[in-house]
């Protein structure tokens, strides 16, 4: 057959495969109904963990592109910068902090709220329906005494680079107040510890809200 012309209905059914949540029938049983509403979300759920891995990739993306930015503002090459190393550093490893805060945020806050909801969904229908599974179940039994931890591991991820942006922002800004003025550089930088302390017991206390 001419690869521009349109296949036969027969020829296009016979070619199609389901993927691995979808069903090629839905019957009015409830069970049936009941398995592709569980497909349905499945998918869902398999949609915005791959947007979560790829939220992960321009993290490191972002990290790799900002050191290489560093190191070239410290290599010396650059004779034309018209402002203090230590401050452009400073400048950008604030904002490198504040990217990976934002990336944080719509994976941790935003997906996984909706991975959260839909799983809760799952487990609804699973519990209803024994004949689906019990895959999600057993998630839950598996870390029955560790949901905590699984929550703080999964923006641990994100946390590191934060900090570690911070810690270069603060050493370099550090250095550059102390050169000028060693009072001016203590109040600058006690200011920025007690906003960074706070913003951080506001962030938590907005989180368990």
């Amino acid at each position: 057959m001419n690869m521009f012309s349109p296949e036969s209905p027969e020829e296009s059914e016979e070619s199609y495969t389901p993927t691995d949540h979808e069903i090629e029938k839905v019957t009015s049983d409830p069970e049936s109904i009941a398995y592709g509403l569980f497909s349905t979300l499945s998918n869902y759920q398999d949609h915005y963990n791959n947007i979560q891995k790829k939220y992960k990739a321009l993290t490191i993306t972002w990290v790799i592109a900002t050191f290489i930015g560093l190191g070239y503002l410290i290599s010396g090459y650059e004779e034309a910068l018209h402002g203090n190393v230590m401050l452009l550093i400073t400048f950008f490893s604030f904002l490198a902090a504040a990217g990976v805060s934002l990336l944080r945020f719509l994976d941790t806050g935003v997906y996984q709220a909706l991975i959260r909801s839909i799983f809760k969904e799952l487990l609804i229908l699973e519990k209803k329906y024994p004949i689906i599974g019990s895959s999600h179940q057993n998630m839950i039994n598996l870390f029955k005494n560790k949901k905590k931890k699984t929550e703080l591991l999964h923006g641990v991820f994100y946390a590191y680079f934060i900090l570690f942006f911070l810690l270069i922002g603060i050493v370099c800004l550090s250095i550059y107040l102390f050169s000028i003025n060693t009072l001016l550089a203590i109040i600058v930088l006690a200011s920025i510890i007690i906003i960074l302390i706070s913003s951080y017991f506001f962030l938590k206390r907005a989180s368990v809200r």
